[in-house]
């Protein structure tokens, strides 16, 4: 389903490098660099890296630009418009990181460093010793490229094929300004927690487990645009559809929308205050390590960046389609109906006192709806994920809540120790009441500890 690209490390560098490359000390270093344990298990940076390195190396700098890199180096299609993809700059921020924490540990007696500098994208190679000792430089361009292969068979499986790519309207500016507006609002006055814990409570091992120095952790807001797009055309998407854009062709006629603002639901990143007060939040974690985290939007994504990585999933499948990689092995599954509001929680298991269905109950003055919290392994089994799934807004932010509030948290955490310190697998159903799309706190009505869906 993923795309993939045939740059695994250092071998593969060699294969494909030009031969009058072997020699150059700029890119033997590349290829150290790919080869460490700080790169191998992200394609996308080592071909990232190595791409703009040859170009450099090669004299054709002025190849190196964000399209260019999109295209060449991560496998974006021919119509890859940097203006409605931010890939490139994502990993760039990231490949800054990962160049650092190379050069603080296996990198750190290299005399001979590389740097990409904010705001640009070509390598700036510099050597550590003193200008008198360093010996001249004797490296000589060569007419070869080294360009990043895409599998193939792979290609119709890309996350962002161009149907995803319309150029940007007029209101594409206002959308920024908005975007803004609503981040400071969040930062300012939506209460984003200041952390303050103690070393031994068990919310500490567990932040500690979920962010670690080796090993990505990536925060995944919703979608929303999706989730308004399935509403409008009452019909439930699924990941593959989203992943591979073959939902769009199904909604190019929604009644009383006209063509530019379904466009824009289509093309613009668009997600909830509620996940971006989430999103905040967890960035603020005492535990987190700043080198080995990154906040992807969901139609960013791809299958490999959580194939080696911990991952928090905000939103339920319907608005956050990667969840639906997890809930086969759910006890408390989301089903989503034609109807707004009307979709419920399967219960796959109900023990003696507990429902089979779970559904907001808008007729009621209680308002009530539900969340499902729930800590599983990761895809390669690994790490960890955690879904923060709700009915609604109201259940997704209720579901943050209790994640992070540790008078509440940590009675679950104290059940799925093991004694070894980790945890178990572990799953919460909670209820709580919409508010104008605001929730007070939720309480737990359901939980499942370790191998979930047959318990």
């Amino acid at each position: 389903m993923s795309q993939t690209i045939s740059l695994t490390g250092r071998e593969e560098s060699e294969q494909h490098a030009p031969r009058l490359f072997h020699d150059d000390p700029r890119w033997q270093l590349a290829r150290r660099i790919v080869a460490s344990r700080c790169f191998e298990k992200s394609s996308f940076l080592m071909s990232f890296l190595l791409y703009i390195c040859e170009r450099e190396l090669s004299g054709r700098s002025h190849e190196i630009n964000e399209r260019e890199i999109g295209v060449k180096a991560l496998g974006r299609p021919i119509t890859y418009n940097p203006g409605e993809d931010n890939i490139v700059r994502n990993y760039a921020r990231l490949l800054r990181k990962r160049l650092e924490e190379y050069f603080k540990t296996e990198g750190k007696d290299e005399v001979l460093r590389v740097d990409i500098p904010r705001g640009h994208y070509i390598p700036v190679f510099y050597s550590t010793e003193p200008a008198q000792n360093a010996p001249p430089p004797s490296f000589s361009p060569v007419p070869e490229t080294f360009t990043a292969q895409t599998n193939e068979t792979a290609i119709n499986a890309q996350p962002a094929p161009s149907a995803f790519r319309s150029p940007a309207h007029k209101g594409r500016s206002i959308v920024l300004v908005l975007s803004a507006l609503i981040v400071i609002v969040v930062v300012a006055d939506l209460g984003i927690r200041t952390f303050q814990r103690r070393p031994t409570s068990l919310s500490h091992r567990l932040w500690t487990q979920v962010f670690r120095s080796d090993r990505e952790t990536i925060i995944v807001p919703a979608d929303s645009g999706f989730g308004i797009l399935q509403n409008l055309t009452r019909n439930s998407m699924h990941l593959n559809d989203y992943v591979n854009g073959k939902y769009l062709p199904k909604i190019d006629s929604v009644p009383g929308l006209d063509s530019r603002n379904l466009s824009d639901l289509s093309t613009q990143r668009y997600t909830s205050v509620v996940d971006l007060n989430i999103a905040v939040s967890l960035s603020r974690l005492p535990e987190l390590v700043p080198s080995r985290f990154a906040i992807r939007y969901a139609r960013d994504l791809r299958i490999d960046d959580l194939k080696h990585s911990n991952a928090i999933l905000i939103g339920s499948q319907h608005s956050n389609p990667w969840a639906e990689l997890f809930q086969d092995n759910l006890n408390f599954a989301l089903q989503y109906q034609p109807e707004v509001d009307d979709s419920l929680i399967v219960n796959r298991h109900p023990l003696p006192g507990e429902s089979a269905v779970y559904k907001n109950l808008w007729d009621e003055e209680s308002h009530r709806t539900y969340a499902v919290l729930a800590f599983v392994p990761s895809l390669d089994g690994i790490g960890h994920v955690i879904l923060l799934e709700g009915l609604n807004m109201a259940g997704t932010q209720a579901a943050g809540d209790f994640l992070l509030d540790e008078q509440a948290i940590d009675p679950i955490l104290h059940k799925a120790r093991l004694s070894d310190g980790t945890f178990r697998p572990f799953e919460l159903l909670l209820e709580t009441r919409s508010i104008g799309a605001d929730s007070p706190r939720a309480r737990v009505i359901a939980e499942r500890y370790g191998s979930l869906a047959r318990q």
